[in-house]
């Protein structure tokens, strides 16, 4: 499948296929959890314009949330496509189910954590990923499928650089038809090595500036998180963590989601908005076709 095309089509910015033996163990097992014949992750990536940030909270919220569903049936049309090529593929869910390793609230498969292994950007202190382009501005979606890498390297690829614009990488000891390597699109070539350009500094801004103390040096609360709290207040969170515990409950809950997330609002985003590197290195350049209504 020509993933070049089908991302400029769902005018997708970013996306990076992973080997999953390129992942720790962690993320294998989990991603190996949710589909068992599990060889590559597709992640990938709208920016956030800047805009959207500085609108009020509601307009915000539909901003990202229309950026997230958009994302959302992408993956589900991804999905669709490779099944029907006889690739087995799972899309992501953008809400529920979820797992709560160690009381900490994750996705079944951890996309920023599979981003920033494929080369789109890095993690922050605020568990955000930093994208070179977008800074912490970057929503992701994923497809997990049982094809290789390789499989979806454009016709004649070889490892290494191709006029097409992306880039296969492969890993220590990875060879043609291992489950191992990368392969990263970089549109205009300004990807390449950038992930080293941009990375969180650490300076723990994002941290003071979080009204509810929700970031640590553990990682991020998000019962603490202000937005979270409006609708989980601190006396109910053993109850939802026992919840969000039960799979069969969650499967039952899995529908109402979007519901609940189309009438909740974005309190805040201090931990984004703060950032030195909030606009990235296309920040300024405005942006109004992901913010016309539908």
């Amino acid at each position: 499948m020509d993933l070049s095309s089908f991302f400029k089509e769902q005018e997708i910015d970013v996306f990076s296929v992973v080997g999953i033996e390129d992942l720790p163990d962690d993320d294998r097992e989990s991603i190996k959890d949710f589909f068992p014949q599990a060889r590559s992750v597709i992640v990938f990536g709208k920016e956030v314009p800047v805009e959207v940030f500085r609108m009020p909270t509601k307009d915000k919220t539909r901003g990202m949330l229309r950026i997230a569903e958009s994302l959302d049936q992408s993956a589900i049309r991804l999905a669709e496509r490779l099944n029907d090529e006889n690739i087995p593929a799972r899309p992501v869910p953008l809400y529920l189910p979820v797992r709560i390793p160690k009381g900490r609230v994750q996705g079944l498969v951890r996309l920023k954590h599979v981003a920033a292994a494929g080369g789109l950007g890095s993690p922050g202190m605020n568990t955000v990923l930093m994208s070179p382009r977008f800074g912490p501005r970057l929503l992701l979606s994923g497809v997990v499928t049982a094809g290789l890498v390789t499989k979806f390297a454009g016709a004649g690829m070889e490892t290494g650089s191709a006029s097409t614009g992306t880039d296969l990488l492969t890993s220590p000891g990875g060879e043609t038809g291992s489950e191992r390597g990368i392969l990263r699109e970089t549109t205009d070539g300004s990807e390449m090595g950038a992930e080293e350009s941009l990375r969180c500094t650490m300076c723990g801004k994002c941290a003071r500036t979080c009204p509810g103390g929700a970031i640590g040096p553990e990682g991020v609360d998000v019962f603490r998180c202000r937005t979270i709290r409006a609708f989980v207040p601190p006396v109910l969170v053993p109850a939802v963590k026992w919840m969000l515990g039960r799979r069969m409950l969650l499967k039952t809950m899995a529908p109402l989601a979007p519901l609940v997330a189309r009438v909740a609002t974005i309190r805040c985003s201090l931990c984004v908005t703060e950032c030195p590197n909030f606009e990235g290195a296309e920040g300024k350049q405005p942006k109004d076709t992901l913010l016309k209504e539908q």
